[in-house]
């Protein structure tokens, strides 16, 4: 019999002072110290949710004197984290015929080839233009399709799956209305740790296990009916059995075929991330922060404006009030620079039944020493904002002097402060509390440039009004709200 043993086998892609290599899960618990997630973003943080339930299923701290003595520890409590995978080890056989890791074992016939488990298959219209998904796809080791299961499982979009003949939801073949994965439907912000266990304690905020909250491996194996439920706890949420998936081995086993169809479905994944997921970021409207311009250009101050305590439409993120909570106590080294990796599924219709890409952002914060002092933490608050109230004069004025529809200007590079802005908040935040002359002249000069592209011939007026208006605003002292901020 077919098995693989997600504890003992290597499938995790990490890095080491060693080099790269490929852990089992008990190693990486147990080597956490040492290690880091060895993966690009959407894999990165769809593997560490795992992860994340994982630790926090078997030693999350209950408070925040346990937090901090898991912090100065040198390990992560590998005695207890090493009792929970012992309770639980017939759990994590990926390939198990009564409990098959994060599948349904009750489905028992292939829907589709591997092509399946690659994200990009999940994508309008790429399959034509990527010349590999063209071809009949080769069997894959079953390491690679373990992480392109916790990938679909995480990031899957929406919509028309294909029904399966025991749900009665199935109409003609299909099933309809299914929901996007729990990343495809938030902006997910996780704070990037020196190793994997920093990593885990950063983005695991503490707290005790709530009534009824488990990770989908303490649970039986889901029936193949699509079941409406909601989430009891961010466990659940973490490992929240979107599909119902089961892959299907050839003799020498090798994925070479999967199973999929639509799983247990919430009422709303966007109302569930935002009250469960920690690294959920939302704006003071409770939308997803945008952490792109309607010109597709980064905003890397984006995940500073997070940190404003001191008003009820600025925008929240339990990771960072965590984070911050744990600075402010001393427990982070005062010159430790704190660091956010954003990510943002983008949809290519309103029922997200189609990736269009997603969008990944590297936000510098500045040094813990500035997040735990509420003076200086205001401060970067300030900063942050700044490049809202010039890009929004900018927008109104540029809208008013060329005739153009405010949306219109919005999607306008060449009327984009983002563009000229790309090293300026970087270099602002390794020394935030001298560089703030700095960072206004570095918005000043990126003004200029918008209004220059627009000050030639007859447009040279246009040009002059938008510098003034920038300029105007980047001497304003009249603070942003929430409907000054992109969606």
């Amino acid at each position: 019999m077919a098995e693989f043993d997600l504890l003992t086998r290597p499938w995790l892609p990490v890095v080491s002072g060693e080099g790269p290599a490929r852990v089992s899960l008990r190693e990486a618990l147990e080597q956490a110290h040492e290690v880091q997630l060895a993966v690009p973003g959407p894999e990165h943080a769809a593997l560490l949710r795992l992860l994340l339930a994982l630790h926090a299923a078997a030693a999350r701290p209950a408070d925040e004197k346990q937090w901090d003595a898991a912090w100065r520890a040198p390990t992560l409590d590998t005695g207890r984290i090493g009792a929970y995978l012992d309770a639980h080890a017939d759990r994590f056989d990926l390939l198990s015929d009564q409990h098959p890791f994060w599948q349904s074992a009750h489905v028992t016939e292939a829907t589709q080839d591997v092509r399946g488990l690659d994200a990009r298959y999940w994508s309008s219209g790429v399959p034509q233009f990527a010349q590999d998904l063209m071809r009949d796809p080769e069997p894959m080791d079953a390491a690679d399709a373990l992480v392109g299961l916790v990938m679909l499982q995480a990031w899957h979009p929406g919509g028309i799956r294909t029904g399966h003949p025991a749900d009665p939801a199935t109409r003609a073949g299909k099933v309809y209305g299914s929901k996007p994965g729990p990343l495809s439907t938030v902006t997910h912000l996780r704070v990037t740790g020196t190793c994997l266990k920093d990593e885990l304690l950063l983005n695991c905020p503490p707290g005790v296990r709530a009534p009824g909250d488990c990770p989908v491996w303490e649970r039986d194996s889901p029936a193949v009916p699509m079941r409406k439920r909601e989430p009891a706890g961010p466990l659940d949420w973490w490992t929240w059995p979107n599909r119902r998936l089961r892959l299907f081995t050839d003799e020498d086993d090798r994925v070479n075929g999967i199973a999929l169809h639509d799983g247990d479905r919430p009422d709303s994944p966007d109302q569930c991330a935002a009250r469960l997921d920690p690294g959920a970021a939302l704006t003071g409207r409770g939308t997803r922060l945008a952490v792109t311009d309607g010109s597709g250009h980064l905003l890397p101050w984006a995940p500073a404006t997070l940190l404003d305590d001191s008003r009820t439409d600025a925008g929240s993120c339990a990771v960072l009030d965590h984070v911050t909570a744990a600075a402010e106590r001393g427990a982070l080294p005062p010159e430790m620079r704190v660091e956010a990796t954003v990510l943002r599924a983008e949809h290519t219709t309103g029922h997200r039944a189609a990736l269009s890409g997603i969008t990944h952002l590297s936000a510098p914060l500045g040094p813990a020493g500035v997040l735990a002092d509420p003076g200086r933490r205001a401060r970067l608050v300030e900063a942050a904002r700044l490049p809202w109230q010039v890009q929004r004069e900018i927008t109104h004025t540029a809208a008013d002097t060329l005739g153009l529809l405010a949306k219109t200007v919005q999607s306008r590079a060449d009327l984009s402060l983002a563009l000229h802005l790309t090293t300026g908040w970087e270099e602002f935040t390794e020394a935030p509390d001298s560089a703030a002359d700095r960072w206004r002249e570095c918005l000043a000069r990126a003004a200029e440039q918008v209004a220059g592209a627009k000050s030639s011939g007859s447009r040279t007026l246009s040009g002059a009004r938008i510098h003034v208006a920038a300029l105007s605003a980047l001497n304003s002292t009249a603070p942003t709200t929430a409907e000054d901020l992109p969606v």
